[in-house]
């Protein structure tokens, strides 16, 4: 039984590393903070209607449970090191079609990577993430202004 789970392990990880060389999908650091430290992590990211959206495939993911508890987070676009990072507040969508909008738009986006993924995330667990932007003039696309989730604002 050990050497099954090993050669599936193994196989999984062949599968993922090559959906992940394949594809030539955006990549953006997420930097969340807990503690007094911050945590870097690696995701997807998609634009609909001029909105920008992440996704967590497992609803239990450390970075998922920390912007659950401090909505404010940082995104990075580049790799280098001391890059400037955006500052955004983080708000979970509910909507379904919104939800089916997004899951859609990071099928196209992604292709290969997100197939592979798809056959290990359970689909209807995973969690979509609206980055609505950290600034006195934003305001969402119902023209309500942004502010800190619910503050109030």
């Amino acid at each position: 039984m050990r050497r099954v789970m090993l050669a599936i392990g193994v196989v999984t990880g062949i599968l993922v590393l090559g959906a992940l060389l394949l594809d030539e999908g955006e990549v953006v650091t997420l930097i969340t903070e807990a503690d007094e430290r911050t945590y870097p992590t690696q995701l997807w990211i998609v634009q609909v209607d001029g909105r920008e959206f992440i996704r967590a495939n497992r609803p239990n993911a450390h970075w998922l449970v920390r912007l659950r508890a401090n909505p404010e987070v940082q995104l990075r676009r580049t790799d280098a090191h001391g890059s400037a990072a955006e500052l955004y507040w983080a708000q979970f969508v509910e909507s379904p079609e919104l939800k089916a909008r997004v899951d859609a738009e990071i099928a196209n986006k992604y292709r290969l990577a997100d197939r592979v993924w798809g056959r290990f995330a359970h689909r209807g667990r995973s969690r979509v993430i609206e980055l609505l932007p950290r600034s006195g003039n934003a305001s969402s696309a119902s023209g309500q202004p942004i502010g800190k989730p619910g503050a109030g604002s």
